[in-house]
């Protein structure tokens, strides 16, 4: 009899642990089906592609040509569209808006290395070629770490920078995530299971951001147009390990070089922000020179832009105007 059971229970484990794998895996073949796209099919035409060192970067402009540049750097799995709203107003109000795809996210090439000073070259080679003069640069989320690196690796191509809801890691405790993560398949069937599903997209936007109900569909379609690219799997799998913390030699790795930064500097944090929470900012702004300014933006989580853009927007162009 006990036998019996303790076989029952071990064909039982057999078939659940099957099943799990049987799942995943399929997970993995079906985003292989999905990304079939090319970039010329599915980019904007308001957008268009700027050479540099690493592959091409795409780029949206919008404004007058001789307004002071605002470049503005997206955060985990979003791209400059998401931006968009915000460029409008920018635009707007006089601004020349350089909103960026960083790669692997959106249309830009995927050359394969991203850590921040990576990224940093790559839009310093960018604004290079678009012959822009010192901007105004805006780093939100994990994009506040390239937008941070450019100031401080390339301070002549920064006025003043801004960081919204900056995860910047300077106050995460080391971990064994790129060890654990190191094999790529692990990697591709992580982001199959995440960033690349199309059914947990409006899911993990609405993990984000503290008015739920602002993870509408027309932010779910624009998250999931550049995933259907070919590759995108391996490609966000290959940003993955980076972004997991083996990026340790980032100048904007460092808590001490934060007071050193020599342009004006502005934070803007949502203050339900349950990702990068306010004591991040608070922290942050104990960094930084003594006259930078911490702006709350009440009620908004972690992607005010979408969540509020009047206030957003509004607060935003409050902050350009001192600086």
């Amino acid at each position: 009899m006990v036998s019996n059971i303790l076989r029952w229970s071990a064909n039982g484990l057999l078939i659940l642990v099957l099943s799990i794998i049987l799942l995943i895996t399929s997970f993995r073949m079906a985003a292989s089906i999905r990304e079939t796209g090319m970039r010329a099919q599915l980019a904007p035409t308001t957008g268009h592609l700027v050479p540099t060192r690493s592959g091409g970067v795409f780029v949206q402009e919008k404004g007058p040509a001789n307004g002071i540049p605002v470049v503005l750097f997206h955060g985990t799995a979003a791209w400059s569209e998401l931006w968009r709203q915000t460029s409008d107003a920018l635009a707007s109000a006089g601004f020349h808006v350089i909103a960026l795809d960083l790669p692997p996210f959106g249309f830009s090439d995927r050359p394969g290395n991203y850590t921040r000073q990576d990224q940093a070259a790559r839009i310093n080679d960018v604004l290079d070629t678009l012959e822009a003069p010192p901007a105004i640069i805006v780093g939100h989320s994990f994009g506040a770490g390239a937008a941070t690196e450019l100031v401080m690796r390339y301070p002549d191509r920064a006025r003043a920078l801004v960081l919204v809801d900056a995860a910047l890691g300077l106050t995460a405790t080391p971990s064994a995530a790129p060890w654990v993560i190191q094999p790529q398949w692990i990697r591709e069937i992580l982001v199959s299971l995440t960033i690349i599903n199309p059914i947990a997209t409006q899911t993990l936007l609405q993990s984000m951001i503290a008015k739920k109900e602002r993870a509408l569909p027309e932010y779910v379609a624009i998250l999931q147009r550049p995933l259907a690219q070919r590759d995108s799997t391996s490609d966000i799998a290959d940003w993955l390990y980076y972004f997991l913390g083996s990026d340790t030699n980032a100048a904007s790795a460092d808590r001490t070089a934060y007071a050193k930064l020599e342009v004006p500097v502005a934070i803007l944090w949502g203050d339900k922000d349950t990702i990068t929470p306010v004591e991040q900012a608070r922290d942050l702004q104990t960094l930084l020179p003594p006259e930078t300014d911490l702006t709350l933006l009440p009620g908004l989580g972690h992607i005010p832009q979408i969540e509020d853009p009047g206030m957003f927007n509004d607060a935003l162009l409050k902050t350009l105007a001192k600086l």
